[in-house]
């Protein structure tokens, strides 16, 4: 496995766990990942996975413009919307649209559990929950996510940009 290859990854990850705990996505990543992907674009020409300025940009360009609208209409965090856009960069448009998939299934999935759980649907599951925000870590993460709220999107993309990335680097198979 190459160096940006697990660079990408350790990226994913820290979406992940950041969109996921916090309902946030730190502009700081992002300019890193977006500084790390132009800098190796500048030295070899190539990026991640071999992509290249052209596609790079283009990625870019689709992700923003892809996501962009649901922002206008309050549908989506712009924190979604950048970590798309970098997701572009990074891996190129082709791998936007399975990217875009994978995350939205899992995040209709987080929906419904959602909603499976406030309506109490499942004998017991409210009073796990309930349980499980008593304890004191579970408490300093809800503090520190204040009042945001809602399904962690970009925590979703991250997992489906890894396997993209991995796919696409030939380190797993992908699906035919």
């Amino acid at each position: 496995m190459n160096y940006l290859l697990l660079l990408f990854l350790l990226f994913c990850t820290a979406i992940f766990l950041y969109d996921y705990l916090f309902r946030r996505v730190p502009n700081r990543l992002l300019v890193m990942a977006i500084a790390v992907q132009l800098g190796w674009l500048a030295g070899s020409g190539n990026g991640l996975n071999g992509v290249t300025w052209i596609g790079a940009f283009s990625g870019l360009t689709v992700g923003l413009l892809f996501f962009l609208p649901l922002y206008t209409l309050r549908a989506m965090a712009a924190g979604d919307v950048k970590f798309f856009a970098v997701l572009g960069l990074l891996l190129g448009p082709g791998a936007l649209l399975p990217v875009f998939l994978i995350g939205s299934l899992f995040a209709g999935v987080h929906a419904v559990a959602t909603h499976i759980l406030r309506m109490g649907l499942v004998p017991g599951l409210q009073a796990v929950a309930t349980r499980l925000v008593r304890w004191p870590l579970c408490r300093r993460v809800l503090e520190r996510r204040g009042s945001r709220s809602g399904i962690p999107y970009a925590a979703y993309l991250a997992v489906a940009g890894a396997w993209a990335g991995m796919q696409s680097a030939g380190v797993i198979l992908g699906i035919n």
